[in-house]
């Protein structure tokens, strides 16, 4: 019998789950919940290709978070990234296609396989609890996993794991204290879609809304706004299932013990329920524009201070730096949507990307025509664009002068709820690195966000390093929670920036050849550019280090910028015998002790 889970977040994404030898199917389509029994296996969304169907049907392929966009080519990102995996999943006898489970990240760069009888999937609160406690009295690892949207896999463990997708309630929404209390494995879209209907919604969101609530938090992620911090900073109350202490709900009267489990990393404890602070639910007013390189540098101070979010998109190569501002609806702003189509009205933002395709496509051995470029969107024709060359540092140059183009194309107004306006396409499958820094307050900012960007594209551009487009720069307050990167006293202002190289390509040594480039060169840059200024890797984007110089590096870093002594000790408290950990946490942290 065959347990696949479907989740359709909304018409152009979709999130699977699959699992083996359980009975029941249990079916979420459009965020409502429909319970069908009994050994048939549901219909796989439209757009998974045949050979992933297959693999899901086999159940040896958990994709935990695959999305499909409206690019055919996206399709078939999860063959590329684990073939494998998916031809053992055709391969495989029946006597021995249930031993293992292989899960798959969001981004396609990292898979494990997880013996079936250490992967977990409770129903209930009490059946998590059990869970818990009976691998802690046997010792055996057992890391807890959201949605697998990190791109470095941080929630993977092959020795066992435990997914909360099935504890997903709505459990309380307060509008009188202004809260929100879910069960953790509850989506992040799925928490807006229930607080919409009581006009309200989340305080900020990271670029994409597929989270759970559990990992959401636990990672640190964060949205963009100079006063808006980080969304963990917006706990109230948490419950966490831990090994050696059984179930225990902090709160702010905790103290530190709660700064610290806000960012935990899923190491001191299951998170089972959270509750968060709600605001207001608002339409945002949001404009892009491109500003020259100077301008941005001199403008970034008032534009912090002027709009509620604010995010820098920077073109290598050349002098553009994409702007898109949010702030709440006024009685001014459909006047500007509507003056804006009219200036777009006709316009084809589309057309130096696809002109460029087809100019490099005409000595192919199928060129490309605008026939058979409709219908595609701008992800798919920049992958299709960066896959002839995608380390080539002047091909990458001329890619970006087209999306460059396309934006001074694209620019303009428009209106849609809050929680549509802050998510937005990352994109295909890519290796991101992105950093945190300090950089002043609010009231004085310091410069160091300019700073790190002007030295960081001079050396991208003096060594043509075939950075791909865009480097993007955020901005958060300062969190009250110690283990996140930006962690600091109210009123700080922190910058974040990440560097990106996508991976165009289904040819497993051009992938690798990519994989190499960015960990090894470009990822090294960032590091270098940002030691001056203190910077620290998003905990959800931080791989292990590569060489004994970077662990050493890494480790005094670490030890600088956060309280690691504490939050070993509390992980030595709560987890004594270190099942929550994997490789990756015990290398940066530590062990507990």
């Amino acid at each position: 019998m065959l347990r696949c889970v479907f989740s359709q977040f909304h018409s152009q994404r979709v999130a699977c789950f699959s699992n083996k030898r359980v009975i029941s199917t249990k079916l979420l389509l459009n965020n409502r919940h429909h319970q069908e029994t009994g050994s048939k296996l549901s219909s796989p969304p439209n757009g998974l290709s045949l050979l992933l169907r297959l693999a899901m049907a086999a159940g040896t392929v958990t994709c935990l978070n695959y999305c499909c966009y409206d690019d055919p080519r996206r399709a078939t990102q999860l063959e590329a990234a684990v073939p494998q995996a998916l031809e053992k999943a055709l391969e495989q006898d029946d006597d021995d296609d249930d031993e293992t489970t292989t899960i798959v990240n969001w981004s396609g760069t990292h898979s494990i396989e997880v013996p079936n009888i250490h992967y977990y999937e409770p129903e209930t609160v009490p059946e998590l609890e059990q869970i818990i406690a009976k691998c802690h009295k046997e010792g055996q690892p057992v890391r807890p996993v959201g949605s697998a949207l990190s791109p470095n896999a941080i929630s993977f463990q092959e020795r066992g794991m435990v997914s909360l997708a099935n504890l997903d309630r709505i459990l309380k929404i307060d509008k009188e204290n202004m809260t929100v209390t879910v069960e953790a494995g509850a989506r992040v879209s799925q928490v807006i879609d229930a607080l919409r209907e009581h006009g309200l919604t989340l305080p900020n969101l990271a670029s994409i809304a597929e989270q759970q609530m559990g990992g959401f938090t636990q990672i640190g992620a964060h949205g963009t706004g100079a006063a808006i911090a980080p969304v963990d900073h917006y706990v109230t109350r948490l419950k966490l299932v831990t090994p050696a202490r059984g179930t225990v709900e902090l709160s702010q009267e905790d103290g530190e013990i709660f700064h610290l489990s806000k960012v935990g990393l899923g190491c001191l404890g299951v998170v089972s329920e959270v509750t968060m602070k709600v605001v207001p639910a608002h339409n945002l007013l949001e404009h892009t524009f491109v500003l020259t390189r100077s301008e941005a540098k001199e403008k970034v101070r008032e534009l912090l201070k002027t709009h509620k979010h604010v995010r820098y998109m920077w073109i290598p190569y050349h002098d553009a730096v994409v702007v898109v501002t949010n702030d709440e609806e006024d009685e001014n702003s459909q006047i500007l949507v509507e003056s804006s189509n009219n200036q777009r009205e006709g316009m084809n933002a589309f057309k130096p990307l696809r002109e460029l395709l087809i100019e490099l496509s005409k000595d192919s051995k199928k060129p490309l025509t605008d026939d058979n470029l409709n219908g595609k969107g701008f992800g798919e024709l920049r992958d299709s664009l960066l896959a002839f060359h995608p380390l080539s540092g002047e091909h990458v140059k001329t890619v970006n002068q087209a999306e460059a183009e396309f934006w001074k194309l694209n620019q303009g107004y428009q209106i849609r709820p809050s929680d549509e306006l802050l998510q937005f396409d990352c994109g295909g499958q890519q290796w991101v690195f992105e950093v945190c820094f300090p950089t002043g307050t609010y009231d004085d900012n310091a410069g160091h966000d300019m700073q790190f960007m002007e030295t960081l594209l001079n050396k991208i551009e003096s060594g043509m390093i075939p950075a791909h487009a865009p480097i993007e720069q955020r901005w958060s307050a300062a969190s009250s929670s110690l283990m996140s990167p930006a962690y600091g006293p109210d009123g700080g202002l922190h910058c974040w920036v990440g560097i990106i190289l996508y991976l165009p390509t289904d040819d497993e040594q051009e992938r690798k050849e990519i994989t190499s480039a960015f960990k090894g060169q470009y990822c090294d840059l960032a590091r270098e550019v940002g030691s001056p200024f203190g910077a620290v890797t998003h905990w959800g984007k931080l791989e292990m280090p590569t060489t004994g110089e970077h662990f050493l590096q890494l480790r005094h870093l670490l030890s600088s910028r956060y309280p690691l002594d504490k939050f070993n000790a509390a992980r030595l408290y709560c987890d004594p015998k270190n099942i929550l950990g994997n490789d990756l946490l015990n290398t940066v942290l530590g062990n507990p002790r």
